[in-house]
């Protein structure tokens, strides 16, 4: 029986080569009609096929173990009736069963058909097949386990947060709808900010976060890190690591498992977006985080982590063509459609495939190979992504670090507010003391709570003093014409934004613009210089926002006048950003020339570009069959 398990086990393995050829085939199809802006259906998609690859080893084996029994019994029922038909005619009971078995079986190997001739020599070779297998699942274990082991040592040497943060942390989950307690730990060893934990998760961030960041721009990040949890992501992470470390030889597993970790941070992104103000701040604080980690801050661990996949190609997401909303009904869905589609391909298939025993005439010898296999997540992305098309970010300003030995720095986050002074006759609060419903909401303080106005609780008045704000500024921002609230204050503080640069941007735009884009466009370098040189493209009316964009994605003069010179010309500004994000330029369009392939439209340069055409391919496609 354990040969033929181990056999089993083989055929499964040799099997899967083809069957995920066809699933990867069925997902790459699936994808191109989703398009690249429904990144829930894309990642139900990608999980959905990566769950495929799992169930049709174990579905070819059922199969083989099956179809091999009834093989056995039916050999084992036909050589009993022929026995005793014999016994019968001649009144002799054969004394052997072998002679019978030679007359229903051939006599050799050369009277067996090609196909079973090959069968037999491959099923000769499946021993070292699965022996080899099972090696190299115990090494990807070994070194899976040898990551886990690191991150736990980071757990555990981390310290928890400060009440604050916690605080602040909590509130921020009841929004997302979780109900799980999560913990908040600071560590000095972690690179990035990052979850991981099902049951009872952890949300790990480094000690430089903590003062590099702003407040605003460090709780997007930990929005981020939340709907991980929310999304059962690492039980998912779990499983993909499972079926990688399973299936390692397969390309198909491993371009699978990369598409659901950039879908997974698109996910993500998209959950921490209804939490900022706009796509766009959100976008800064992932610039800002990438900028502190090129700093000093290196690679992400085994963990998922804001900063998984490239950063550039989320960022052009967000800004560019900010994503759908797809119901998880519906993508659970196409999901399930998917995998009955490709297992009712595959199926069938596997059924003509396998083979029964009578192919095989070689009993494998059992071999015994144990694999551990990690139960933590693989990391989430690419840790090493790329932000040089986007503008530069200003350092932050930095609080001073404490001096009391290696303790953490202070958070710069709102404070729980000192307890109600009870009065002896009044039931109202005194002023300094803020009431329990201020605590239980504290992120509507700082966006609601004008300076000079009101009481200001502890660590507002640190996040004010951290951004350089003083009663001039103060004064300085309510003459631009802004609401002086501590949200704004601070944003405005960490941006470096001037009154002269405000009346700028509102002289150019002809109204004030909003402080949240105005932060934006402080932040991403957009000067009056810089709209002066857009206006001499052409570019003189168009809305803020689509030139914020246009920064973002690095579009200037260069860029255009370079598509020019391939032949394209009075180009739009929309047009122009989404050729950027494509990243067309004239090397591209000439490389298609020298091709034999001249785009005549912009459309046509769109669709070629975004379909991943290129000259190699073309001269390929042209070639005459051999």
């Amino acid at each position: 029986m354990n040969g033929l398990i181990l056999e089993s086990v083989g055929w499964a393995l040799l099997h899967l080569v083809w069957q995920g050829v066809l699933v990867a085939a069925a997902l790459a199809l699936a994808l191109r009609w989703v398009g690249s802006r429904s990144a829930n259906l894309r990642y139900a998609l990608a999980c959905g096929a990566l769950g495929i690859m799992l169930a049709l080893p174990v579905a070819t084996a059922w199969r083989h173990v099956s179809r091999t029994l009834e093989a056995r019994a039916a050999r084992t029922t036909a050589f009993v009736e022929r026995t005793a038909a014999r016994s019968m005619n001649t009144g002799v009971v054969p004394r052997r069963g072998v002679a019978p078995l030679r007359a229903l079986s051939p006599s050799g190997a050369e009277a067996l058909p090609l196909k079973e001739q090959v069968f037999q020599q491959v099923a000769e070779h499946l021993p070292w097949l699965v022996l080899a297998w099972g090696m190299g699942v115990a090494a990807s274990s070994l070194r899976l386990l040898k990551g886990w082991m690191l991150l736990r040592r980071q757990v555990h040497a981390a310290v928890h947060a400060s009440r604050e943060w916690q605080e602040r942390l909590e509130a921020m989950a009841r929004r997302l709808g979780l109900t799980r307690p999560v913990r908040l730990l600071v560590s000095s060893k972690l690179e990035v900010p990052s979850t991981l934990g099902w049951l009872k998760p952890v949300v790990l961030v480094p000690t430089a976060t903590l003062t590099g960041l702003s407040v605003r721009e460090l709780e997007l990040v930990l929005a981020h890190e939340l709907a991980h949890i929310r999304r059962h992501d690492f039980a998912v992470n779990v499983v993909q690591t499972l079926v990688e470390t399973l299936l390692f030889y397969h390309p198909a597993v491993w371009w699978m498992s990369q598409v659901i970790r950039v879908e997974r941070e698109n996910c993500c992104d998209d959950l921490a977006v209804r939490q900022a103000p706009g796509a766009i701040p959100y976008a800064r604080a992932l610039t800002a985080l990438e900028a502190l980690r090129s700093h000093g801050m290196g690679t992400s661990g085994p963990a998922l982590s804001a900063l998984g996949g490239s950063l550039t190609d989320r960022v052009r997401r967000l800004v560019v063509a900010p994503a759908s909303r797809c119901s998880s009904r519906l993508a659970a869905g196409v999901s399930i459609f998917t995998l009955a589609s490709s297992l009712a391909v595959a199926v069938p298939l596997t059924a003509l495939a396998v083979q029964p025993e009578k192919m095989s005439g070689v009993k494998a010898a059992p071999v015994l190979a144990t694999a551990t296999v990690r139960t933590t997540p693989a990391i989430a992305g690419n840790p090493t992504p790329s932000a040089a098309t986007i503008a530069s970010v200003p350092t932050p300003v930095v609080a001073p670090p404490p001096t009391v030995g290696a303790a953490l720095p202070r958070p710069v986050i709102v404070a729980a507010a000192p307890s109600p002074t009870k009065g002896p006759t009044s039931g109202g609060t005194k002023p300094g003391a803020v009431s329990a419903e201020a605590k239980e909401a504290p992120e509507a303080d700082d966006a609601t709570t004008r300076v000079g106005e009101g009481p200001l609780t502890v660590d507002q008045l640190v996040s004010l003093k951290v951004a350089g704000v003083t009663p001039e500024v103060v004064a300085q921002v309510t003459a631009m014409g802004y609401a002086p609230t501590v949200e704004t204050l601070v944003q405005f503080g960490h941006a470096g934004i001037t009154s002269e640069y405000a009346k700028a941007m509102a002289t150019r735009f002809g109204k004030p613009l909003p402080s949240e884009l105005l932060v934006g466009m402080k932040h991403l370098g957009v000067t009056p210089e810089w709209l002066e040189q857009m206006a001499g493209l052409g570019f003189a009316k168009t809305d803020p926002e689509q030139l914020l964009a246009a920064k973002a994605l690095g579009l200037d003069a260069a860029w255009l006048n370079d598509l020019k010179s391939a032949g394209f010309t009075n180009l739009d500004l929309d047009t122009a950003v989404e050729l950027r994000a494509l990243g067309v330029t004239s090397q591209y369009i000439h490389e298609l020339e020298a091709a034999g392939l001249k785009p005549a439209t912009v459309d046509e340069l769109r669709r070629l570009r975004a379909g991943g055409v290129d000259a190699d391919f073309i001269r390929r496609m042209r070639q005459p069959r051999q």
